[in-house]
């Protein structure tokens, strides 16, 4: 998989994932209240890696967390990948903030 993905090898099914990232003031609103408006606002399926529905994490408590809900959104979490963060790299010609995560 390239460490520099385009939108064209995205969207060719080179492994990588279209993201959001999120950067959040955890004085401001909690890692689960995050979650709990990804669950409100989205509805998982099974997809290619490009538009798969996802989870990355950056410590165990966001984990166990992340892992609470999926177990809480019942059948709909059976389409969700919880993973560990890796290397996000920026998108080329997209919204601010979009970026490609590797598939793991």
């Amino acid at each position: 998989m390239s460490s520099s993905p385009t939108y064209e090898s995205v969207c060719g099914n080179d492994g990588h994932t279209e993201a959001i990232r999120i950067e959040y003031d955890p004085s401001q609103v909690t890692y689960e209240e995050l979650l709990d408006k990804f669950w409100d606002g989205h509805r998982p399926a099974p997809a290619k890696a490009q538009y798969k529905s996802a989870i990355w994490t950056h410590s165990e408590e966001q984990k166990q967390i992340a892992e609470r809900t999926i177990q809480e959104a019942g059948s709909s979490g059976h389409y969700v990948d919880l993973d560990e963060a890796k290397p996000c790299y920026d998108a080329e010609d997209l919204e601010l903030f979009k970026c490609f995560f590797t598939d793991f």
